[in-house]
C-alpha cells in the first residue's frame, strides 16, 4: 500500500524552501500590484513623488517578503548559516570574471533591446520625465535592495536547499520552473528568456558556492535596462 502522507525528514529543508518561495513571492506580488494601494500614493502626492514612493514601496516590500522573512525562517528552523545559502564572497576571483563577461554581454543586449516599444512601455518603472542624480540614485538603491532579496530567495534559499536534498538537476528544474513563472506577467519574452539565464545562474551559483554573480549581473541588467530605456524614450531625459 502506498502511504501518500509518508514523511522523509531529510526533505524538510527543501519543502520549506519551495513553500517559502511560492508563498512569499505570491504575497509580495499581490500586495505590490494591488490597485487600491497604488491609488493611495497617487492621490496624496504629485506625479513625480508618487512614482518614487510607489516604486520604493514595491522594492521594500520585496526586500521584506523575498529576503528578510524567508531568510529568517530558514536560519531559525534549520542548521544552515547565511554562507550555506550562498550569502558569502567565496571564490571571489572566479565570480568577478563571470560578472565582467556577463556584464558586458548584458549591456550589449540591453542596448539593442532598449529601443523596442514594448520595453519602453514597461521600463523604467518610475514614469518620471526628468531624471536627476538624486532620482537615479534612489532607483539604483531600490533595485539593489530588491534584487539582493530576490537572489537570496531564488538562488540562495531555494537553489541551495533543493540542491542539498535532490542534487543538481532536480534543484535546477524546480528553480527554473518557479523563476520563469514569476516572469509571466512581464510577457513571453522575459518568461522564456529567464530559462537560459536562470540555468546559467544556477550553474554558476552552485559552482562558486555564492549568489554574488546572480545578484551582480541581475543588478547590471536592471539598472542598465532603466538607463537605456530612459535614453530611448523621447518623453524622458537625464539631467545630471
Amino acid at each position: 500500500m502506498i502511504l501518500f502522507f509518508e514523511w522523509d525528514p531529510a526533505q524538510y529543508e527543501s519543502v520549506i524552501a519551495i513553500l517559502l518561495t511560492s508563498v512569499c513571492f505570491s504575497i509580495y506580488w499581490f500586495v505590490t500590484i494591488n490597485p487600491k494601494i497604488k491609488i493611495l500614493f497617487f492621490t496624496k502626492h504629485q506625479q513625480e513623488k508618487a512614482w518614487i514612493n510607489y516604486v520604493l514601496f514595491q522594492k521594500i516590500t520585496g526586500l521584506v517578503f523575498l529576503g528578510i522573512i524567508p531568510l529568517s525562517v530558514v536560519l531559525t528552523t534549520t542548521d544552515n548559516s547565511p554562507s550555506d545559502l550562498g550569502i558569502n564572497l567565496n571564490n571571489l576571483g572566479q565570480s568577478m570574471i563571470y560578472i565582467a563577461i556577463m556584464g558586458v554581454l548584458i549591456l550589449i543586449l540591453n542596448f539593442f533591446a532598449g529601443k523596442k516599444p514594448e520595453r519602453l512601455e514597461d521600463y523604467p518603472q518610475m514614469r518620471i520625465v526628468n531624471w536627476t542624480t538624486k532620482i537615479l540614485t534612489i532607483n539604483v538603491v531600490a533595485w539593489t535592495l530588491y534584487l539582493l532579496a530576490y537572489e537570496i530567495l531564488f538562488r540562495g534559499v531555494l537553489l541551495f536547499l533543493c540542491y542539498a536534498a535532490f542534487g543538481f538537476w532536480p534543484a535546477v528544474a524546480i528553480n527554473l520552473g518557479l523563476y520563469a513563472t514569476t516572469h509571466i506577467p512581464k510577457g513571453a519574452g522575459e518568461t522564456f528568456g529567464a530559462i537560459p539565464y536562470g540555468l546559467l545562474l544556477c550553474f554558476i551559483t552552485i559552482s562558486t558556492g555564492s549568489i554574488l554573480v546572480a545578484f551582480a549581473t541581475h543588478l547590471i541588467m536592471a539598472v542598465s535596462n532603466d538607463l537605456i530605456s530612459i535614453y530611448h524614450n523621447p518623453e524622458m531625459k537625464i539631467s545630471i
